[in-house]
């Protein structure tokens, strides 16, 4: 949560429309190291992309971190994906892209029951931790299972 309120600071310090800007979509990982090295400023900068660090600029404190993810859909990088296929920061944002039926498990628990149409749709979500920050452990929620009841059950691992 600190993170975010430091990210908050250093996005008003920053030229208008940046923050908006730099939430994506970006082609790949250059074209963000490359967005963010013209843009950071003379803050302390971490950049990740699915749990690792691909960026951090040297500068004062307190630093500005940020997490993006590889979305599969639509072949970018982006902060929200809005799919159950790539990872999200927050597990409420992986969730709502999930059928609204769905069981589903986070770190084998029972986070949500279902009550779909078919008793077989099972979506199991795991926390991820990728690599540390200035703050700690950058950590995601990816769903590692899920089976809708009629084709083959789609399976991901943490990044």
């Amino acid at each position: 949560m600190i993170r975010k309120f430091c990210g908050l600071a250093l996005a008003a310090f920053l030229a208008p429309g940046i923050a908006a800007a730099s939430d994506g979509p970006f082609a790949n990982v250059n074209a963000l190291k490359s967005y963010w090295t013209s843009a950071a400023g003379s803050g302390h900068v971490e950049i990740f992309v699915n749990g690792r660090e691909v960026l951090d600029i040297p500068g004062s404190n307190p630093s500005f971190v940020k997490q993006y993810f590889s979305c599969l859909l639509t072949n970018d990088i982006r902060v929200h994906c809005n799919s159950g296929y790539d990872g999200a920061e927050l597990l409420s944002d992986l969730v709502a892209t999930l059928d609204a039926g769905a069981e589903i498990w986070v770190n084998g628990t029972l986070y949500r029951a279902g009550s779909g149409p078919t008793p077989y749709d099972r979506a199991e979500i795991e926390r991820c931790t990728g690599d540390s920050s200035y703050y700690g452990p950058e950590r995601y929620y990816l769903v590692t299972a899920y089976y809708d009841g009629f084709g083959v059950p789609y399976g991901n691992n943490c990044y």
